[in-house]
């Protein structure tokens, strides 16, 4: 169990590693960016990207632990890492439109991270169950 849940904690800190990066370019191209269109666009992006690499991070987990749930945890250990960078950042330069109240924001990367990261998880893990045993 041990060994499952650092090879979770070494996920969660490179995949949410990349969806804070994420988060903080489309941050700084939106404070760029003049129009209320390209801003709802860059939103929409950024959520896609979000959910693909939280997705990502969920499938991995379960394949590499063999226990679907602990993607879930990975979502969730992630998107509060991701939300707890987001959220400094955004309290020092504000995004355009003003920011968003902390306990919004959190339900929001939550669920965008442990929905996501948990069905893959639960897919992944059922795809390796019927396809059968693996050699390592």
């Amino acid at each position: 169990m041990n060994a499952a849940l650092l090879v979770m904690a070494r996920w969660v800190v490179l995949i949410g590693g990349l969806v804070i990066i994420a988060d903080l370019a489309t941050q700084a191209i939106m404070q760029r960016s003049t129009g209320q269109d390209v801003l709802d666009q860059l939103d929409s992006a950024n959520k896609v990207i979000n959910v693909v690499l939280f997705s990502i991070l969920g499938a991995v987990v379960a394949r590499q632990t063999g226990l679907f749930y602990l993607s879930a945890l990975a979502g969730l250990l992630a998107s509060l890492l991701d939300a707890a960078v987001v959220l400094t950042a955004s309290s020092m330069a504000p995004p355009p439109g003003g920011t968003v109240p902390v306990d919004t924001y959190l339900l929001l990367n939550v669920a965008f991270g442990v929905i996501p990261a948990g069905i893959s998880g639960f897919v992944s893990s059922m795809v390796e169950r019927a396809s059968g045993p693996r050699s390592r």
